[in-house]
């Protein structure tokens, strides 16, 4: 009877009955995807917080996850992603629900909207790095950590520059921290500091929508409260709360994107050359930036999907099996977890020509590696928009384009002797070193 529950299972360990791997993924989920690969191939098992879970990687493994007769979202992430996300939001169900959720939070993400953000955007952008120029020496990924929650606490909550923002910063690190950390919610513990970062972002919320609901702004969030799903409904207040925390949230670790657009221009001076030239044709000094110019700079767009391809960003995205179904010659049972392993299908060399270095020339007309395969590319998830693709897909390509505009048309900037390995204690990994950079205004 065991050999028929255990027969054509993937390949891997289950471990403990309940800690199983668990350890080993929250400690370096990117190395551990890596490893296990190495190991059994792009389709394995594991044991993750009690669940037995299956992991799928490759074009085949995308495939499988993204057919909804085979994966479901409900009752499908760990529980520490439930529980410092505050509760359940619209990733974590399928149907007309998912639905008018995320086409109400979609308008705080359409053209119209990524218009609206884009002057206070290039504002905190300019400000902030000509405050970088009159300093002899920088942490970048300090430095972009706190732009990024200015950029998005401005754009989608309405909140100013300031003290309550520099909080607000500090209490997303902690609780993206708390995500690979052992789930004790112990005070004094990463997770329990976790825990009450995430109650103070959710109270800070909750007091913005009835701000907003009484008297709405041209925000985000006023946008998402005044919206209507495909059925008409809006959203609830608490509802409003979490998808607002869920999205900041996510928006947040766009600092990795702009910090990797920053260092590989200045270890590659020919490819920032090329962006600078670019920049001052297509967004000249002097002229705002518009969505349409940032849509023409097609090399600086090239460094930024490149970054989003290399980084070590978001390593999964999470499921449940709705059936039994095969991947790769194995079968994944029903009910199991089903893990979509997305930094292995970034960096998968069946698409990806030398998959671990940095190209952005691999987006080019010429090569176009990225369109090899239907899900060659899907650092933020497939799928239809509405769908469960990330909602602010557009969003982060806009804000690290606009970062990267004015450092490269107005800055010059290098990166003094660091050592830029990650440090892997939270999600997105940082460098070392810190990134740090001296940046001047160009003469």
């Amino acid at each position: 009877m065991g050999d028929d529950l255990t027969a054509g299972l993937p390949p891997g360990r289950l471990g403990l009955p309940w800690l199983g791997e668990t350890l080993a993924l929250l400690r370096n989920p990117f190395g551990f995807l890596d490893a296990r690969r190495r190991q059994y191939g792009p389709v394995f098992k594991s044991r993750i917080l009690g669940r037995p879970t299956v992991f799928l990687g490759g074009a085949e493994g995308a495939a499988a996850f993204y057919d909804p007769d085979n994966v479901r979202r409900d009752d499908a992430h760990p529980y520490p992603i439930v529980d410092l996300f505050g509760g359940v939001n619209m990733e974590m169900y399928d149907g007309p629900r998912h639905l008018a959720l995320k086409t109400i939070t979609l308008a705080a993400f359409d053209a119209d909207a990524l218009a609206a953000y884009l002057p206070g955007m290039e504002r905190l952008v300019g400000d902030r790095l000509d405050q970088w120029s009159r300093r002899s020496e920088l942490s970048a990924t300090a430095e972009l950590r706190r732009l990024a929650i200015e950029i998005i606490a401005l754009n989608l909550l309405g909140l100013p520059p300031g003290p309550r923002t520099d909080a607000v910063c500090d209490d997303y690190g902690r609780v993206l921290r708390g995500i690979v950390s052992l789930p004790l919610g112990i005070p004094g513990t990463p997770y329990g500091r976790a825990r009450a970062s995430r109650d103070r972002l959710l109270a800070m919320l909750r007091e913005l929508v009835r701000a907003r609901r009484a008297e709405p702004t041209g925000d985000g969030l006023s946008r998402l409260l005044a919206a209507r799903g495909p059925d008409g409904r809006t959203c609830t207040d608490e509802e409003a709360v979490l998808e607002a925390h869920h999205v900041v949230m996510a928006g947040f670790i766009v600092y990795a994107l702009m910090a990797e657009g920053m260092r590989r221009l200045a270890e590659d001076r020919g490819l920032a050359a090329r962006c600078t030239e670019e920049v001052q044709r297509e967004q000249p000094a002097g002229a705002p930036l518009s969505l349409e110019g940032l849509g023409r700079l097609t090399t600086c767009t090239a460094v930024v999907n490149e970054a989003k391809r290399l980084v070590p960003l978001v390593p999964l995205a999470f499921g449940r099996a709705r059936r039994t179904f095969d991947c790769g010659g194995h079968r994944v049972p029903e009910g199991w977890r089903v893990y979509l392993a997305l930094s292995l299908r970034n960096h998968d060399p069946a698409v990806w020509l030398d998959p671990d270095r940095f190209d952005p020339g691999r987006f080019g007309a010429g090569r176009a590696e990225h369109e090899s395969h239907p899900l060659a590319f899907i650092p933020q998830g497939a799928g239809p928009i509405t769908g469960h693709q990330c909602l602010g897909l557009e969003y982060s390509t806009v804000m690290s384009l606009a970062f990267l505009t004015l450092l490269a048309r107005d800055h010059e900037w290098e990166l003094p002797a660091q050592d830029l390995s990650y440090r892997w204690n939270t999600i997105p990994p940082e460098p070392r070193g810190g990134l740090r950079v001296r940046v001047r205004r160009h003469a």
